[in-house]
């Protein structure tokens, strides 16, 4: 009887550890796409500048210091930045606050380009600004010694609603810039003001970020859409005011998604207008 008792205590231990042991390699097969992603990361740079803000009324310009993350896209130095985190904020909030009638601008210099764990940055220029898009590209001017690592456009995936995607991006200095991945899925797919994936959760701690799929192939990067002037002005009417002022802004900022195959095409009029007159 003794023997009997003890044999069917056992019998749910053993059915437990049957049913758990199969999780064990799951749960690894899930976490395998963030070691692999991580890989890229080298190609996420840390670009630094001074800010040159120029204000109707000012005496004097004013500087300001800041950084931001970018991302290398060909191995000679082309960088591709959020033209929002690159000081485009400051005409946003301009249009915002007073439309046509209050005209700052704000134009980056001493850019510098922090590659890897290097404090040492690389000097760089601005080649041009896309507004519409979030988009500016600047180029490394500094000799190289060596090609750098990129994130290649060229092998993109289009995505639609449902599919999962994963989003590259640096912790603050405060933490050694730290790579980290994060996952999502697409909610929504836009076709205006263009065609843009809507993540889930709205992400909205940065723009310039690159978005992937698990094999690292490139699904876009994440970027501000904002209104024109006519239509940011009625951006606080209708019946919910200030409240659905603020909805509308989240959907806006909450790290919506450019498609790779729009961030290739705009790349290459950038390269032309570049070699055309260096235009902004």
């Amino acid at each position: 009887m003794g023997l009997t008792t003890r044999s069917s205590s056992l019998v749910p231990i053993l059915a437990l550890t049957l049913v758990l042991l199969p999780a064990v390699p799951a749960l690894a097969a899930e976490a395998a796409p963030y070691s692999g992603l991580l890989a890229h990361a080298d190609a996420l740079v840390t670009v630094k500048f001074v800010l040159d803000v120029k204000m109707p009324g000012m005496a004097a310009d004013r500087e300001v210091e800041s950084e931001t993350t970018c991302l290398l896209i060909d191995a000679e130095g082309l960088v591709l930045c959020s033209n929002t985190e690159l000081g485009g904020y400051v005409a946003l909030m301009s249009r915002m606050a007073g439309g046509g009638d209050f005209n700052v601008s704000a134009t980056p210099t001493e850019i510098k380009v922090e590659i890897g764990e290097a404090t040492e940055g690389l000097a760089a220029t601005l080649l041009v600004r896309d507004s519409d898009r979030d988009l500016a590209w600047l180029r490394i001017t500094a000799e190289l010694a060596e090609p750098l690592p990129f994130l290649d456009l060229a092998r993109g995936a289009e995505l639609g609603v449902g599919d999962v995607f994963y989003r590259l991006r640096r912790m603050d200095k405060f933490f050694g810039r730290a790579p980290l991945v994060e996952e999502g899925v697409v909610a929504a797919v836009t076709e205006k003001p263009r065609k843009l994936l809507v993540p889930s959760p709205a992400t909205g701690s940065g723009s310039g970020l690159p978005v992937l799929t698990a094999d690292g192939r490139v699904v876009g990067v994440t970027v501000v859409q904002m209104p024109n002037l006519e239509d940011a002005a009625g951006l606080t009417q209708g019946g919910m005011g200030f409240l659905g002022a603020a909805a509308r802004m989240q959907d806006m900022v909450g790290g919506l998604i450019l498609p790779v195959a729009d961030v290739v095409k705009a790349t290459r009029l950038a390269r032309e207008t570049a070699a055309e007159d260096g235009g902004e």
